[in-house]
């Protein structure tokens, strides 16, 4: 705001003050409020009638508040849930079913599977990579030797769906599960630059020098 007029902040809601032309104060309103000083809620949001049931709609400017009977909640009461006391009603965010989502997906790459033709390439003493996966059953160990690279992981996850995805999965990080593909050693630091240039002009020179002798120099 500017202006003596508008010192004192007069608009309501957001509303932005301006110096009117002949003197005094002009709100401009946000959408939906009107008034000298947007105090006053044009759009009542209760008329939709919005709220499930027997819940009661009180309007609120811009937006309304349902209050939801016992055993039902959600933005608009419309989800039944025999623990809910009821009250205002809120927006409920589903939990996302883990177990539902990797079966979905792993449907999904068993369906790449067929479209990439690997039940006939299976056992071909060639390694098709794009069947080299556990929905493809490792395109029946033909990149591997015969051999399953993770028959004896015991972990409490599947190794070889997270196997080189770049994050350390320490359950695997072991030999029966591959190390989980490199993804636990930490790259080293660059060498310090003090020492840089001077360890690589004195490598191996038959000298221990003590800034170089680390394994990033």
């Amino acid at each position: 705001f500017s202006g003596y007029d508008c010192d004192s902040n007069p608009c309501q809601n957001d509303g932005i003050c301006r110096i009117a032309d002949g003197g005094g104060y002009v709100c401009d309103c946000p959408v939906g409020t009107i008034g000298t000083n947007c105090e006053i809620d044009s759009l009542n949001e209760c008329l939709s009638d919005p709220c499930f049931g027997e819940a009661i709609c009180q309007d609120k400017l811009g937006d309304y508040i349902c209050f939801c009977p016992p055993k039902r909640t959600g933005k608009n009461c419309e989800i039944y849930d025999k623990n809910s006391p009821g009250g205002i009603g809120h927006i409920v965010i589903p939990k996302m079913d883990v177990n539902s989502f990797y079966a979905k997906d792993l449907e999904r790459q068993r369906e790449m599977c067929e479209q990439n033709n690997c039940p006939r390439k299976r056992g071909n003493r060639r390694c098709d990579e794009e069947c080299n996966t556990y929905a493809c059953e490792f395109d029946g160990n033909d990149c591997s030797l015969g051999i399953n690279p993770w028959e004896n992981c015991t972990a409490s996850i599947r190794c070889w769906e997270v196997f080189m995805d770049g994050v350390c999965n320490e359950d695997c990080n072991n030999a029966q599960c591959l190390f989980d593909g490199r993804d636990c050693e930490k790259s080293l630091q660059p060498c310090n630059p003090i020492y840089d240039a001077y360890c690589q002009k004195h490598y191996a020179n038959g000298l221990c020098d003590y800034g170089c002798n680390n394994a990033e120099c």
